[in-house]
């Protein structure tokens, strides 16, 4: 591999750089292991001797910092400068005594630590600069040699820090390449495992809906042979001949009901009369109106020629014309209403009968076909659904894993553009 020639110092050809070189995906974490800790062996060789100098720097800090808090003042200058001189002079030997304080170089040199130690040691020196600055200016005129090696200390310590941020900087994209491909893996890994896990789910659900098709068609076959046998033939003759009993009813019943029909009006108008107290009918004649009106088959016959009585007595307020054209249409129902209940009797006890026939048939073979049909092809219709689901949210997760996968290749093309990895089929 190429770290391992760069590593022993051996130069790559032309030739040798174009060979691409695959590895397969379950020896990615080794690979990436290997890279990871050649590029900790190199930013720990670089930083050794920037920690060494760092060190020394400190040193050299503390001792400017010791200097000018015990320094004696030398000159002529007003009290009142040295005294403003002296306080602030506290302050700024304080600053740096905290930012030393905090400035503790790390153990491990790996470069996370690297990088962590410098983001906080670069903000603690602004931070220093920023709270000692003021104080600076009237502490520096008083005790000008102390002070200046005080800022050539945090100088050359700002210098190696930049110097320190430089060596991060050369390892930072390899090094965060090999992290995001480390944190690629586990998701290509998770998102292997979900695909494995649904398309067992898919199998099991595409088995059921196999076994559920089966079950369907055994049960068509037998209805299929049941509706064939002389049982389903004698319900089917049954059946019609019910549907002609119900027709013949129905034709009975509005035989009846035209009779009525042409003075139901007219009588309306009576029974609005006598509830009025305009007009008063017998008990009986005023509960055959009420049938007349509502359920005209069940009308007694002698509700007829009680009514022409009715239509006949001067004492009931309706026009003359109405009353002899309702007078007419009575007795026209009287002439016709015998047949007319005569017929409706015969076809109401037909269809009685043929309807106590089909009750008592042995339907059940037959529903219990039908609901399991029923009932099948429901869970059937639901199993589809959830398959139709199931494919979408396979569909869904393997282009994710194709575009994770793809950008796996891309952070360890980073690395090694020669590499190129073998996935999981």
């Amino acid at each position: 591999m190429k770290w391992i020639k760069k590593l022993f110092g051996k130069q790559e050809s032309s030739h040798e750089k174009n060979i691409s070189s695959e590895i397969s995906f379950d020896e990615l974490p080794a690979w990436l292991g290997e890279n990871s800790q050649k590029i900790s062996s190199e930013i720990e060789k670089d930083a050794s001797g920037l920690f060494k100098e760092l060190e020394a720097a400190i040193s050299e800090l503390k001792e400017s910092n010791e200097s000018l808090l015990d320094a004696k003042v030398e000159g002529d200058f007003d009290i009142r400068v040295v005294k403003r001189a002296k306080s602030n002079r506290e302050n700024v030997t304080k600053q740096v005594g905290v930012f030393i304080d905090k400035l503790e170089t790390p153990e491990n040199k790996d470069f996370r630590t690297l990088k962590e130690f410098h983001e906080a040691a670069m903000q603690n020196l602004n931070t220093c600069l920023e709270n000692m600055n003021r104080s600076f200016r009237y502490t520096r005129p008083v005790f000008p040699e102390e002070s200046k090696d005080i800022t050539d200390s945090l100088g050359k310590l700002g210098k190696i820090l930049n110097e320190l941020r430089e060596t991060i900087q050369v390892h930072k994209q390899e090094t965060e390449s090999i992290e995001a491909a480390s944190e690629g893996v586990n998701e290509v890994r998770e998102l292997s495992a979900l695909i494995k896990a649904e398309n067992l789910e898919l199998e099991s659900k595409n088995r059921k809906i196999q076994a559920l098709k089966d079950e369907i068609a055994r049960n068509s076959q037998a209805l299929e042979k049941l509706k064939h046998g002389e049982a389903w033939q004698k319900l089917q003759s049954l059946q019609e001949e019910f549907a002609l009993a119900s027709d013949r009813l129905k034709k009975a019943e509005t035989g009846l009901s035209s009779l009525v029909l042409p003075f139901s009006g007219n009588l309306s108008r009576i029974k609005k009369l006598h509830e009025s107290g305009k007009y008063t009918l017998k008990p009986e004649v005023k509960q055959q109106l009420d049938i007349c009106l509502e359920d005209p088959v069940n009308l007694a016959p002698s509700f007829f020629q009680e009514l022409q009585k009715v239509f006949e007595d001067p004492a009931l307020d309706i026009q003359t014309q109405k009353k002899e054209k309702a007078l007419a249409q009575v007795k026209y129902a009287i002439s016709g209403f015998e047949e007319k209940k005569r017929e409706y009797i015969e076809a109401r006890k037909a269809f009685e009968a043929k309807k106590s026939e089909l009750t008592s048939s042995d339907t059940r073979e037959l529903a219990g076909l039908e609901h399991k049909e029923t009932e099948l092809l429901a869970r059937a219709r639901l199993l589809e659904e959830e398959i139709e689901s199931s494919e979408k949210k396979l569909a869904a997760l393997k282009e994710e894993l194709k575009t994770r996968e793809e950008k796996l290749q891309a952070s360890v093309a980073i690395i090694d553009s020669s590499i190129k990895i073998r996935f999981l089929p």
